[in-house]
């Protein structure tokens, strides 16, 4: 398809395609693609040509981090990963405490 491999990090692929760039992520057998709208679909297309696959469409939750996405915006979380932590540290039930530092 064209695509190059990244030097930074041997998941990561990119391509420059009809003047627009694309990025493709893989981790273990999940696939993110990154990109316009067009040419993401265009991607999907050509792949599930050669590959059996499934679109989820837009990643709720990756690696411990939870997302929601709108027009040119992605919100980042890490309530449930938060939440895992205090459990396994049998610290839910502790009260919280303001930050003893200036926070301005």
């Amino acid at each position: 398809m064209g695509f190059t491999k990244s030097e930074a990090n041997p998941n990561i692929y990119y391509i420059h395609f009809k003047g627009e760039h694309l990025i493709l992520v893989l981790y273990v057998d999940n696939l993110f693609l990154i990109g316009c709208k067009r040419i993401r679909e265009e991607c999907k297309r050509d792949l599930a040509i050669e590959f059996n696959m499934k679109d989820l469409g837009l990643m709720h939750y990756f690696m411990g981090l939870e997302m929601w996405q709108k027009d040119g915006e992605i919100f980042l979380k890490q309530g449930k990963y938060t939440i895992e932590v205090l459990k396994r540290i049998r610290m839910m039930d502790c009260r919280p405490m303001s930050m003893p530092v200036v926070t301005k």
